[in-house]
């Protein structure tokens, strides 16, 4: 059945469903207001002068992708200059003097000082240690300025500042390897990416955005020195310096742009080897440390239209490492360790812990994904095993496929059959869960897909979705092949595509929301389609009005196209008034059309909220103090300008998703 010209969108030569109506439940109700969509005046991003510095803050690891003006490639900063690596753990050792914070070691190198060191007096008065921190940031955790972490040793502080802390280190390496070139650069000099999944929420990029301010990643001047002590009194709202310096890159998105170059390239050198033709449309399967991050690609005119909305889960490469985390925990009969932390010094048996299942295990893991052993032989620290060692001997006997032997060795040995079956399996299958899931909720199956990040790139994880997708594109009906590839360096295609999608980020025409977005409002009261329980008579304007109206910016799966941006009205209530404050909502559900229940009480989530200044030094009257603002919802981010209808003269907007 062919759709209505209002029920398309037009980009270039082909046309796309506007609305996902295969989401709508069958009860749906469409939205009493929506927000009006006018063109985008202006580019959605600061055309940049050349230089680019993407940092791929990852959940077990990151990376740093750089190019500059003049140069076409974009280059790798190693950041771990031992072991020559690109990509370092995501794991950071501060040293604390009095309140001065400073950053002691970072990833290998800090994890590895943290496992070693020796326990002075004033160890963890000295010392803070943390690791894997992004995990926190999930898309169902209400993050915001006050979400805290804690160390290895117990101690709690803000989240945001200990990933502003890290950024600020990535930074200064980076300007410091920098300075020292034929044409030194300094922080300014470029404009910054930081990547975030896209299946995060705007909570989350907020999160990302503020540290970075806090970072002075984007001014010469300001830097974090010291934590904040955490008490009631919630941490301010971090200046915004130079903000249009920096974006945030969606991760599947970039790896994309990345992987079509590189296979290009390849097809381009040898064509009559190559055993697809360029694809045009696409899926791209981000594996990382943390989560899996799907979206779907087409492309068109010389641009990409992403067609699904952003689907995942945590079904990362760590999931397999807690995995094994839990089979030890069952092998020594000590839900969660508790009895041998408990034995002793916590922060040191923590450190042991750790040790064994992201460094030891990790080893094992990561040859095991390439095909190249067929046990995982893990070796256990002996105060590991001088706590458990009866429990071990007891536990393998118990369960089949595990073996450790005193006599002969500190290893304990996992056989094929159970790190297929319980280690790699449930990560495994919740990739292709999510895969699945994401191709069926598309018009089109794609015959192309990209496994990144650095679980995606592994040789077993490749096999095993090449197998489940082969074997669910035949049930489809489907005679072509399928075709799974893995990039080269797979493990660095959001950093190297971050700095590809910066030179060019408007190539993206049109993204699919991931929630439906909106604001309430009011409106003169229309019996026929408002509810009585809603009405009210406004004095001013001496009519019924139905207030509680949830305005919506776009509805979940709804195409957003790039060069288009709604626009609302506001003035202030009272004359004096310089500041207004309007609540963003967001909601996976459809149909909602008051943001509170009859009896007033709001229910949709506040994800954030719109705080315009208003200053008044004309004293124009309140009639005249109307604010016109567009609101950008089809970028990677939520973004918004403001100016005074009358004037034209811009006023101050920030979009705060960390205070509501």
């Amino acid at each position: 059945m062919a759709l209505a010209a209002d029920e398309v969108l037009a980009i270039g030569s082909q046309t796309f469903p506007l609305i996902q109506k295969q989401l709508r439940p069958p009860d749906y109700k469409p939205p009493l207001y929506r927000a009006k969509k006018v063109p985008r005046k202006n580019t959605n991003y600061r055309v940049t002068g050349g230089n680019i510095a993407a940092i791929d803050f990852g959940t077990t690891s990151v990376s740093l992708a750089y190019t500059t003006k003049g140069d076409d490639n974009v280059n790798i900063f190693i950041l771990d200059a031992q072991e020559k690596a690109a990509r370092d753990t995501n794991a950071v050792l501060f040293k604390r003097k009095e309140k001065a914070i400073s950053v002691k070691a970072f990833g290998n190198t800090a994890r590895s000082q943290f496992t070693t060191m020796k326990k002075a007096e004033s160890y963890d008065q000295e010392n803070i240690y943390f690791e894997r921190i992004k995990m926190i940031l999930k898309r169902e955790e209400n993050v915001d300025r006050q979400t805290l972490v804690e160390s290895f040793s117990g101690e709690k502080f803000y989240l945001i500042e200990v990933i502003a802390f890290i950024l600020q280190y990535l930074k200064d390496q980076l300007i410091d390897h920098l300075s020292r070139s034929a044409i030194p650069l300094k922080t300014t000099d470029f404009d910054w990416v930081i990547t975030v999944p896209a299946i995060w929420d705007a909570r989350g990029k907020g999160m990302m955005r503020e540290a970075a301010y806090m970072a002075g990643l984007l001014t010469e001047s300001k830097r974090i020195s010291e934590f904040t002590p955490i008490s009631s009194s919630p941490l301010p709202v971090p200046d915004e310096v130079n903000p249009d310096k920096l974006s945030l890159a969606l991760e599947p998105e970039v790896a994309a742009l990345y992987s079509q170059k590189m296979i290009a390239e390849q097809i381009k050198r040898q064509p009559s080897a190559a055993a697809i033709s360029h694809p045009t449309e696409y899926m791209v399967i981000d594996a990382g440390g943390g989560t899996i991050d799907i979206t779907a690609h087409v492309e068109v005119d010389g641009g990409i239209v992403v067609q699904n909305v952003p689907i995942g889960n945590a079904w990362g490469g760590t999931q397999v490492n807690e995995e094994f985390s839990k089979l030890l925990q069952e092998i020594v009969s000590d839900p969660g360790f508790e009895k041998f932390i408990a034995s002793g010094d916590c922060t040191k048996n923590h450190a042991t812990l750790n040790k064994i299942v992201y460094t030891e295990f990790e080893k094992q893991k990561v040859l095991f994904g390439q095909g190249k052993i067929e046990e995982i032989a893990v070796e256990l620290p002996r105060i590991f095993l001088r706590f458990y060692e009866e429990a071990l001997i007891e536990g393998v006997e118990k369960m089949s496929g595990t073996d450790y032997n005193p006599d002969e060795n500190d290893t304990l040995y996992i056989d094929e059959s159970v790190v297929e079956s319980k280690l790699f399996g449930p990560a495994i299958q919740g990739i292709i869960d999510c895969t699945v899931a994401a191709v069926d909720k598309i018009n089109n199956c794609p015959s192309t897909f990209y496994l990144v990040g650095a679980f995606g790139g592994c040789k077993y994880v490749h096999e095993k979705v090449s197998a489940a997708l082969e074997s669910y594109y035949q049930s489809k009906g489907h005679t072509d092949t399928c075709s799974v590839l893995i990039p080269p360096t797979p493990h660095l295609a959001v950093a190297t595509g971050a700095a590809m999608w910066r030179k060019n980020p408007e190539k993206f025409k049109a993204r699919r929301a991931d929630a439906t977005y909106g604001i309430g409002v009011s409106d003169t009261f229309n019996p026929e389609k408002h509810n009585e329980a809603y009405k009210y008579y406004n004095e001013d304007q001496k009519e019924y009005k139905c207030d509680y109206i949830f305005s919506i910016f776009l509805e979940k799966g709804e195409l957003a196209k790039a060069d288009e941006v709604v626009t609302e009205t506001f003035f202030p209530r009272y004359l004096g008034d310089t500041r207004m404050r309007i609540r963003i909502y967001s909601t996976p559900d459809f149909g909602i059309q008051y943001y509170t229940d009859e009896k007033k009480e709001v229910f949709l989530p506040t994800i954030g909220e719109l705080v315009i200044n208003i200053p008044n030094p004309d004293n124009m009257p309140l009639i005249q103090q109307i604010v016109d603002v567009t609101i950008d919802v089809s970028g990677t981010e939520i973004q918004a300008k403001a100016c005074y209808r009358v004037t034209g003269k811009e006023v101050k907007i920030v979009c705060d998703f960390l205070s509501t």
